[in-house]
């Protein structure tokens, strides 16, 4: 394949997603200069607001006209008279400032009541009024100031709550009002009549807003500190009656303003969530608490939302690109929640960033790069079609494609690409399948001596986890971990081989360690043009070992074996030559006994090698019935050498599946040799248990035990002891050894409390 066509799809891709990139960005761009996301933007807003709360500055406190000041002192409106005395019994707590948050823009029916209330207003000064406006259809706006005896009695500042589209008041004006009468806020006159200042990084959004015969300057928006009710509200009738101790608002800002439900004064807050809207007064509370420590959000601007946005989206394709298909859809989803996480912490730490452009760009993102990934897919299935077509054998599956995919192009090309690999799959799939099967460590190594195909014997052999981490070694260096004698040169040999030769065979062992020896077989194949070596590895130490059973077989014929049969023949010949005159009946008997030991040894012997080999014979039996069989044989052993035979079988397992002649005779010759090493007066018991999934039988005696040496040799290796090692732990054990072995299990020795040894076998879990 030439350079440039494998830059071809790399560039195409590229190509793909910075169109995308393009067109993404520039619907962000869009949405957030455009504003188009302002709903969803403000819930997430909202919801940050309510998520992150902070305490109520202690210095706010909120006097109520609360539903209990209604029903106290009657029906609203109340006397002006009323408000007198409130204030005059506030002066006495000498607070820092007081809003009294009421529109006394009429006069009151009894002039005296205004003057009353003027003079308490001089009296608990600083204090603060509120100033309103309105249009009245077909005049110009309007101030709705204080009556005169009031307004020059107080401070004055304007109480405009300008809601947002949704209806709900985000944020406020440092000054509003009519264009030849702009007051400051409310909020702002109560700071300075205090003695504060607004903060100086209080966040600003805009410098100037005039429309409609009003002027607005210095937007902020508002932080709420918390839900309706954060902060600290005093009763008007308790302070009224004074039940209000004077110290409790000294020095502090007193709002007074109201809260009872029907007057009218509430509104829509981004906290208030489940609550009743929150009163005016408290939602001046918070606007005081915002002027005053600069803690109003700082919103980013759209063109910096705009930019953010783009550079999110970009790095997301990035993602995409790098993480490929599979990781792709994961980041898309997570992409989202991410995004509206980083704007709520964002708006934690005081910087609000519109989500919406990025968030609904983002949705689009996964779908557009999805279809733009599957349309190259689609142009190079037809590339690849048209490269097959010039294939002699593709002309054989064009031919009989025909149009069963009823006008799906790409159903049609994935059969036809289907068809055009069947034979490359079957004949990958036969050689790869006839590979794993064989037993033998199979290689195929190219013209390069690299590995191209290996069998999982060969993985096992090299000690690899799988068989693809063979590919692309070197042979001739995996062929030197094998040592051969006289020393093999791989590369010379393999470089002489040829197709028509029959190739070559060496016998190796693997490492400077004896870990096993082998047949390596080497043999050269053409394949389409190309030469092709097949390296076999044939585990001979099977045979090996075959061969030295065999001669360690023979030499305990030869020693064991001979040893009996040459005392009868020496008692023989004594008697005949007249060295000894030993009486016939002793003769015999002691001829006798040779004669047994020979036949036990044997029979004993032959037991222990056949029982490796030959097939089980298995089937359903209880284990009560394999300890009830081998007692039966063994009760006149047992009652000749005074020994009791005792057993405890558990009802579980019912029946096991086993061979049962081989357990009957491997229990026999345990509970034999229990009863031939325990003292007289003693008891051997024999019992059954379950064994979690497995089962468990054990004999018990009071013998002497085995020696450490005999336990080293009986458990030492995988099958147990080997038949050399019969002299020293017995052919008995070996042969329950090897009847253990073959069914799963194992044979354990354990020394028993109070003497003697426990035998038992183990055997698994029966399989399904």
């Amino acid at each position: 394949m030439s350079r440039d066509r494998r830059q071809a799809p790399a560039l195409r891709r590229w190509r793909d997603e910075a169109a995308i990139a393009a067109l993404l960005g520039l619907l962000a761009c869009i949405l957030a200069l455009g504003g188009w996301t302002w709903r969803f933007d403000r819930l997430v807003y909202d919801f940050g607001l309510s998520l992150w709360r902070r305490p109520a500055p202690a210095d706010i406190v909120i006097v109520a006209i609360d539903d209990a000041s209604v029903a106290r002192i009657g029906r609203w409106p109340w006397p002006r008279a009323v408000h007198a005395t409130l204030l005059e019994r506030l002066a006495q707590a000498h607070p820092r400032a007081t809003a009294l948050d009421l529109v006394l823009s009429e006069p009151d029916p009894d002039p005296q009541q205004d003057l009353l209330l003027a003079r308490a207003l001089r009296h608990a000064a600083p204090v603060v009024l509120p100033v309103a406006w309105q249009r009245l259809p077909g005049a110009p706006l309007g101030l709705l100031l204080p009556v005169e005896p009031l307004a020059g009695a107080a401070a004055l500042g304007t109480a405009e709550a300008p809601v947002d589209e949704d209806g709900v008041l985000r944020h406020a004006f440092l000054h509003a009002g009519p264009t030849d009468s702009i007051y400051p806020h409310l909020a702002t006159t109560l700071l300075q009549i205090g003695g504060g200042a607004i903060a100086p990084g209080l966040a600003l959004e805009e410098e100037t807003q005039s429309s409609g015969g009003a002027h607005r300057d210095g937007r902020f928006l508002i932080r709420y500190l918390g839900p309706p009710g954060t902060f600290e509200r005093i009763s008007y009738v308790d302070l009224l009656l004074g039940r209000v101790a004077p110290g409790r608002l000294a020095g502090r800002y007193v709002l007074i303003g109201m809260t009872a439900q029907g007057l009218g004064d509430t509104l829509a807050t981004p906290v208030n969530g489940s609550h009743e809207a929150m009163p005016g007064i408290e939602v001046l509370a918070n606007t005081l608490a915002t002027l005053r420590d600069g803690d109003a959000p700082r919103a980013l601007a759209a063109s910096t939302v705009a930019a953010v946005s783009v550079l999110l989206l970009l790095a997301q394709l990035v993602a995409f690109g790098r993480g490929g298909p599979r990781l792709a859809l994961p980041w898309a989803v997570a992409s989202v929640p991410l995004a509206l996480g980083a704007a709520l912490l964002a708006l934690r730490a005081g910087v609000w960033c519109a989500p919406g452009p990025y968030v609904l760009a983002s949705a689009l993102a996964y779908p557009l790069w999805s279809w733009r990934r599957l349309e190259r897919a689609v142009a190079g299935l037809d590339r690849e079609i048209a490269r097959l077509t010039s294939e002699p054998l593709e002309t054989r599956f064009v031919a009989r494609q025909g149009t069963s995919d009823g006008g799906d192009a790409i159903g049609a090309r994935l059969q036809t690409l289907h068809r055009a690999g069947l034979l490359v799959r079957q004949a990958r799939r036969f050689l790869a399948d006839t590979l794993a099967a064989m037993p033998t460590a199979m290689l195929v190594a190219d013209e390069r001596m690299q590995v191209v195909l290996a069998n999982p014997a060969a993985a096992a052999l090299f000690e690899v986890e799988s068989a693809d981490e063979l590919r692309g070694l070197d042979a001739l260096r995996l062929l030197g971990e094998f040592a051969t004698d006289p020393a093999c040169d791989w590369a010379r040999a393999v470089a002489a081989l040829g197709p028509e030769q029959p190739g070559i065979a060496v016998e190796a062992r693997l490492g400077e360690v004896e870990q096993g020896d082998y047949v390596i077989r080497v043999a050269a194949v053409d394949l389409h043009g190309q030469r092709r070596l097949l390296i076999a590895i044939v585990d001979i130490a099977p045979v090996k070992q075959a061969e030295r059973e065999r001669e360690e077989a023979l030499a305990f014929v030869s020693h064991d074996l001979r040893s009996p049969a040459n005392s009868i023949v020496l008692l023989a010949d004594m008697n005949l030559s007249g060295a000894v005159h030993t009486p016939v009946d002793a003769l015999l008997r002691e001829m006798r006994a040779l004669a047994t030991r020979t036949l036990a040894l044997s029979e004993a012997f032959v037991r222990a090698a056949h029982v490796q080999y030959q097939p089980l014979q298995r089937a359903a039996v209880a284990p009560a019935a394999v300890v009830a069989d081998a007692i039966g044989e063994l009760r006149a052993q047992a009652l000749a050498a005074g020994v009791e035979l005792r057993t405890a079988v558990a009802p579980a397992p019912a029946e096991v599946v086993v061979d049962r002649l081989l357990l009957v005779r491997a229990v026999t010759n345990l509970v034999g040799n229990a009863i031939r090493h325990s003292p007289r007066g003693q008891a051997v018991e024999i019992g059954t248990e379950a064994l979690g999934a497995g089962w468990r039988l054990t004999v018990r005696d009071r013998g002497r035990g085995l020696s450490a040496a005999q336990l080293e040799q009986l458990l030492g290796g995988h099958t147990g002891a080997l038949v050399r090692d019969a002299r020293g732990v017995g052919l008995g054990l070996l042969f329950v050894q090897r009847v253990a072995h073959r069914h799963g299990g194992r044979l354990t020795v354990t020394a028993a409390e109070g003497g003697g040894s426990r035998f038992a076998i183990e055997f698994p879990a029966p399989e399904h």
